[in-house]
């Protein structure tokens, strides 16, 4: 029998009930009267209800779902087929992956009238340096000698093409950045006279020449951009072309740094299992340390680079170099019209702050315009690197990018390098560079897992006492278990927002996101000690907070979405510790399924997922899951998530029927032990309490049940040491669950001194041991399967379970089975249907009102039984029906309506 953890319905053998319920004398004690508990003999009066958690809305954790550059090949090809069926509409430039363009194209003609003519162009060497070279199928069919001059040719290709008012020609036009300028002007004046519909496709916008893409700044060309690629698509695509599992880690890094497209995608995986960045390990890829290599597959090419006009390439080549730079600095400087261009083509981004606006490329675009730039002109630009960069900004920014893709021991070498104390600075930007420099390090100390380390950092710095290094200490703190510590940092921290930016020079990491980690810092550490309705009042707030900002627009400007995914790892800690298993396993779906590019956030959500299956009884599942993770973890750090992977591996293979069990124990102190980093990694901080558990209830097959409650009350008063009292709770619960029944005062006070989803029904239970109630126990384990903790009850073999009747057996089962189900809103609305609803097809309907419920694509996916990229196409019809623009419009459409419901 192994027990589910946190905490298993099975209970303690009947006959030690008769023991006195006595308190050992010498177990700590947390101070202070314990709230709403009375002992008295054996009577133990309290009343614990904490409902579970309303829905979360986690919309803010992937803002870019509903967005212009994400959208599908299908929704692609509604709307290009639908400006090719219509009456005077100037056309579409298509930029995206060749195949996907290709295939968009091909769908939306099918829906072409066969009368119609589609004629096809092509750019060339030829086409480029011939004028007219591209307008030779065009020309064919004129039965005089094309006019030299462009208002000719526009004048004869016009009449040839068609008469006014009747249906125009479709011409398509591809590599049009190898076409010669008049045959783009002949094209242009084409379409804006509706004597063809233009369809333009390429790879990027940067591509599009400079009259069509004044033509889709004023409408008369619709922007189409197919980047099919999801991260989940992403992940399926790479265990297709490498035959095999791949970590949530790697295929995160390379989805980020392929840019949505598949052909890159695809070339990047080759690199890298040619120059060892991916590697195998135990049957699944894993992306090892070290530099991404240079992508074959090209990128921002040298020829598109050359190919633009000398500002917009000076402007580009300075925001790769130099990082963010004001919009207010550069339009004093005279590039106000290639802001504008660039921003309106998609390749650089305009950030607001609190005094004023900052131009930015991102880091995989920046890669890729430093690789297109010439030897010589980048010896140019390092004069301007010099005098613009304060000397730390850079090392930043190129240690944030190794942390990303994996090689944080990379970045903590670039700080070796820099000269912190630089007399040559002002002191001011001393200062300043000083914190970011403690912050960044101290950040790449604490992903290898050096924690000693990362906190000597901060103690170094004379700034230790700002609110960045005082945010950073605190999370340490939460790691190690020390909550006391991580409390007393966040006092001397402001609860107000602060707009202002964290760094002058960047624009990833400002105020609001000290705040929000603060926030999030705080909700972990009430979570651990007694404070659990606090802290999920914390992450409450939070979400909602991110969710108005995602709706106002300015999600983005306000917190950058890759720190979006390190909040929202705390929100899962939290969310976990507090036993919300249905919204935890929601918000770790929403993380995976998320376009923040934070892969050590998915590799946390991916090993939550395996904890919850472990503790559902997915045992299977969740050894898979862990032997993934653990995979990823040994070469990425994070070595106290590492022990936790171990642990679930270790407890899913001891079984008493399983001779493998021993074995994998064994196997689990092995690698432990040739890990120092795992080794060390004792911490009961964050999840490290939960592998310390998983552990102890493996001791008990692997060794003897005495060993396995020996290290489980060490922990439970380890844990009350330090303040943890939801860890003493849930320990005290499971030693109480393998026959400890004199711990039902203990298991009692905890209990009543915590606010877990499970904390009521172990409540109940301690009481049917004092007051031997049978009617107690079966309340408490109708709560904890109604709260999805007792999924497998006929698996348990308890002596306390067998005296309960088969028929409240089958009852709890069928609760549990329920609970498992209960996942997503009401597939029926008993008040009847909204109007809004009624041209929705019964899936639609299905969908919508799960949407409205909150829950992310792959959460509808689960429930629903169908595939993310289907949950995606049904989307777009929705909104496409009812003619919104995304969730939020769904949300409020359905309030909007809400009340009229009601009254009627």
């Amino acid at each position: 029998m192994q027990p589910s953890p946190i905490p298993s319905p099975s209970i303690a053998p009947k006959r030690l009930v008769t023991e006195p319920p006595s308190v050992e004398q010498d177990q700590p004690r947390r101070p202070g009267p314990t709230p709403g508990i009375h002992l008295t003999g054996r009577s133990v009066s309290v009343a614990v209800a904490i409902p579970d958690l309303a829905p979360l809305d986690l919309s803010w954790l992937d803002p870019g779902a509903d967005g212009r550059w994400m959208e599908s090949p299908d929704e692609a090809t509604r709307a290009l087929g639908s400006i090719l069926t219509g009456h005077g509409a100037g056309g579409a430039i298509v930029t995206g992956e060749l195949g996907d363009r290709r295939e968009t194209i091909e769908s939306a003609l099918s829906g072409v009238s066969p009368d119609r003519s589609v004629f096809r162009l092509h750019g060339s060497p030829f086409a480029a340096t011939t004028p007219y070279g591209a307008l030779a199928i065009l020309l064919s069919g004129l039965n005089e000698a094309p006019p030299a001059h462009i208002h000719g040719m526009v004048r004869a290709l016009a009449d040839y093409l068609g008469s006014p008012g009747g249906q125009p020609a479709i011409v398509i036009v591809s590599q049009a950045d190898q076409i010669d300028p008049d045959t783009i002007t002949v094209l242009a004046q084409l379409s804006q006279i509706n004597r063809i519909t233009l369809v333009v496709h390429c790879d990027r916008p940067t591509e599009v020449p400079v009259d069509l893409a004044a033509l889709r700044r004023l409408g008369t060309l619709t922007g189409i951009t197919v980047w099919p690629l999801t991260p989940t698509a992403s992940h399926g695509l790479l265990e297709e072309v490498l035959g095999g599992t791949v970590s949530r880690f790697a295929s995160t890094v390379l989805w980020q740094h392929s840019s949505g497209s598949v052909h890159r995608l695809r070339q990047l995986a080759r690199d890298c299992v040619v120059s060892g960045k991916l590697r195998r390990i135990d049957s699944s890829w894993v992306l090892a340390p070290g530099a991404l290599p240079r992508s074959t597959s090209g990128g921002a090419s040298t020829a598109v680079l050359r190919d633009l006009p000398v500002r917009h390439r000076a402007l580009l080549e300075m925001l790769a170099i130099c990082g963010p730079m004001r919009v207010a600095d550069l339009i004093h400087t005279g590039f106000a019209a290639e802001l504008d261009d660039l921003e309106e083509d998609g390749v650089l981004e305009i950030r607001n702050d609190h005094s004023g606006r900052l131009a930015l490329v991102t880091s995989v675009q920046a890669a890729e315009i430093l690789a297109a730039i010439e030897p010589d002109r980048h010896r140019e630009l390092a004069s301007t690197l010099e005098a613009l960069d304060p000397g730390y900004l850079s090392v930043i920014r190129a240690a944030q990018d190794l942390v990303a893709i994996g090689d944080a021991e990379g970045a903590i070498s670039l700080f070796s390098e820099v000269d912190r104390a630089s007399e040559s600075r002002p002191r001011a930007s001393l200062a300043t560079g000083r914190i970011h420099l403690a912050w960044a390090e101290s950040q790449a100390r604490a992903v290898v897992g050096d924690l000693d380390g990362a906190e000597a950092v901060i103690r170094r710095s004379p700034e230790q006492s700002s609110a960045v290094l005082g945010v950073q200490a605190a999370a340490l703190s939460v790691a190690r278990g020390d909550l006391r510590e991580a409390l007393s940092r966040l006092e001397t921290i402001s609860a107000d927002h602060c707009p202002e930016l964290l760094d002058a020079g960047g624009a990833f990491f400002t105020g609001e996101a000290v705040h929000f980690r603060a926030r999030s810092v705080r909700a972990e550490a009430l979570a651990m000690a007694d404070d659990q309705a606090g802290a999920l009042d914390l992450v409450v707030s939070v979400d909602r907070e991110l969710a108005g900002f995602r709706t106002l627009g300015i999600i983005n400007d306000v917190l950058s979405p890759y720190e979006r995914a390190v909040v929202a790892d705390s929100m899962l800690t939290v969310l976990l510790t507090c036993g919300q298993t249905q919204r935890c396993r929601e918000l770790a779906e929403a993380i995976l399924a998320g376009r923040h590019g934070n892969p050590h956030a998915v590799l946390y959500a991916d090993l939550v997922i395996a904890a919850l299956d472990a503790m559902t009884g997915l045992r299977d599942r969740a050894a898979l899951g862990a032997s993934h993770a653990a995979a990823q973890l040994e070469v990425a750090g994070r070595p106290q998530d590492l022990q936790l992977a171990l642990a679930i591996q270790a407890y899913c293979a001891t079984d008493r029927n399983d001779p493998s069990g021993v074995d994998a124990s064994r196997l689990l102190d092995a690698r432990a032990e040739g890990h120092p980093r795992a080794a060390a990694a004792s911490s009961l901080g964050r999840l490290g309490w939960l592998a310390e558990l998983f552990l102890a209830w493996s001791t008990g097959e692997i060794h003897s049940n005495r060993a396995r409650t020996a290290r489980i009350l060490a922990l439970a008063d380890r844990a009350a040491t330090d303040g943890l009292y939801a860890v003493e709770f849930y320990a005290v619960a499971s030693a109480f669950q393998f026959g400890e029944t004199r711990l039902a005062p203990r298991l009692a006070e905890t209990a009543a001194s915590t606010q877990t989803l499970t904390s009521g029904p172990s409540l109940l239970m301690a009481r049917s041991v004092l007051e031997d109630d049978q009617d107690l126990l079966y309340r408490a384990l109708e709560q904890l399967a109604g709260a999805g903790y007792a999924a497998h009850f006929e698996r348990i073999n308890s002596p306390l379970l067998k005296d309960l009747p088969q028929a409240q057996m089958r009852r709890l089962a069928e609760t549990a089975a329920a609970a498992g189900r209960r996942g997503g809103a009401e597939t029926e609305d008993p008040a009847g249907e909204p109007d809004w609803m009624v041209e929705l097809t019964r899936r639609e309907k299905e969908i919508s009102r799960l949407v409205v419920a909150g829950k992310s694509n792959a959460m509808i996916a689960r429930i629903s039984g169908i595939s993310i990229r289907t949950v995606e196409g049904h989307l777009y019809q929705i909104y496409a029906k009812l003619q919104l623009k995304g969730r939020a419009e769904l949300t409020r459409l359905a309030a909007a309506h809400a009340p009229q419901r009601n009254a009627s």
